[in-house]
């Protein structure tokens, strides 16, 4: 469980419907379970990192892992370049909010593209001008009936910075705005803010608008992509409620989910450093169930187990792993995810057994392992593992040079393979 600090006494009640109904939305989601008892209140973080303000009262959830550590995990984890200009200031930033940490290389990106140049292109243009630009539009010429000024209208193409690449950006950081929670952070976005919109206006921000716009990049201004990662980021975790009426107007929250992080940064350690063996994500198990013929009236599509990874060698499922941001060191195993692995393991697929990858901050953390046995023979006919992954250590060693390279994927190939081999 992460972290959960509030600017009031838990003892303070709920008096308004509203608050009580966004206490239930976000139970619902699975963001923060707030309940209401007769001598207070009782919050319970899941896996998202945030803040959000109900009735007076906020609540601040913080990751376990903060300051430099997360940081660089956060840049690994989605190819975020490295700028030795923030690089120098991280170290002041180890008790900010998760979200200020995003914000703060916000800015120091939108600095760095400034600094460079923005992105520039060509739009077309018609206008009446006194110097001739570009081609004279004949038909209109043709259509006047009389010349009053000295103009033609012409048709041209204008080099503006004026780009939807420049209006995301620009839209980006009026987003981080509203999300902030350092008054230095936000003079410093509406400095950049300022300086952009002498020549770009902002746009509407959505998910499908950022995905068009990272894949029209180019050599030119593939630059702009981690930039373009951080925003769509913070967009994907800010205004929870968003699109729901009311709901998305009375409440403001940020919250990230840090499942997301911590299996985009499996992810990559495994693509990076299990040499030798190709890593499928979201592999799926078809046909392990399958409706009796005759017996499937609603005409269902039978499930489809789906595990984050599946390790491949030689075109054969060495193993699966399922990534579950939760300390099971310190917090039981839910059964609901023993369940769910036990179907993994016993699926036939990789070896008879299937690990959950869990993030840790314990040095003592070990790997454990539960045996599937029959209840009628005892016998055990597959394995669940439980793999500690050390986010510190994974930090120091993404840090080292050519030994933290070498010693990263050593610790990679045993958290992948202890117990299975």
């Amino acid at each position: 469980m992460d972290l959960i600090e509030t600017d009031a006494r838990l003892f303070h009640r709920f008096l308004d419907r509203e608050s009580r109904e966004t206490a239930e939305l976000l139970s619902r989601h699975g963001v923060l379970d707030i309940t209401e008892l007769r001598t207070g209140l009782k919050v319970q973080a899941n896996s998202h990192v945030g803040k959000i303000q109900l009735n007076g009262l906020q609540f601040t959830v913080y990751p376990k892992i903060q300051g430099f550590p997360l940081y660089r995990l956060l840049k690994y984890a989605y190819g975020i370049r490295e700028l030795r200009l923030y690089d120098r200031a991280i170290y002041d930033l180890d008790e900010s909010p998760f979200q200020d940490l995003l914000i703060h290389h916000l800015c120091a990106e939108a600095e760095e593209l400034i600094a460079r140049g923005l992105d520039k292109r060509y739009r077309k243009e018609e206008a009446e001008l006194e110097l001739v630009r570009g081609r004279i539009s004949i038909n209109r010429v043709a259509a006047k009936s009389e010349f009053s000024r000295p103009t033609l209208p012409c048709r041209y193409f204008a080099r503006t910075e004026d780009s939807v690449l420049n209006r995301v950006l620009l839209s980006g950081l009026i987003l981080a705005v509203n999300i902030a929670d350092d008054h230095m952070l936000k003079a410093r976005l509406r400095r950049l803010i300022q300086t952009l919109e002498a020549t770009i206006s902002p746009v509407e921000l959505s998910k499908d608008l950022l995905i068009r716009v990272s894949r029209s990049l180019d050599r030119l201004n593939e630059h702009y992509r981690p930039a373009l990662e951080l925003i769509n980021i913070l967009l994907s975790s800010y205004g929870l409620f968003a699109g729901k009426g009311r709901s998305h107007k009375r409440l403001y929250s940020f919250f990230f989910d840090m499942n997301v992080f911590f299996q985009a940064l499996l992810s990559r350690l495994l693509n990076d450093y299990l040499e030798g063996y190709a890593v499928r994500n979201e592999y799926v198990l078809y046909d392990m169930f399958a409706y009796e013929p005759g017996h499937n009236p609603l005409g269902n599509t039978p499930p489809r187990p789906r595990p984050d990874f599946a390790v491949i060698r030689k075109r054969k499922v060495v193993c699966l792993l399922d990534a579950k941001y939760r300390d099971l060191w310190e917090h039981g195993l839910p059964s609901s995810w023993l369940y769910q692995l036990a179907i993994y393991a016993a699926s036939g697929v990789g070896e008879g057994a299937a690990k959950i990858l869990y993030p840790t901050t314990s040095e003592r953390a070990k790997l454990q392992v539960l045996k599937v046995r029959n209840p009628a023979t005892g016998k055990a006919f597959c394995r669940v593992l439980l793999q500690p992954v050390s986010l510190i250590k994974v930090a120091q060693l993404l840090d080292l040079a050519e030994q933290g390279k070498r010693s990263l994927k050593k610790y990679i190939e045993e958290t992948v393979f202890e117990g299975i081999r």
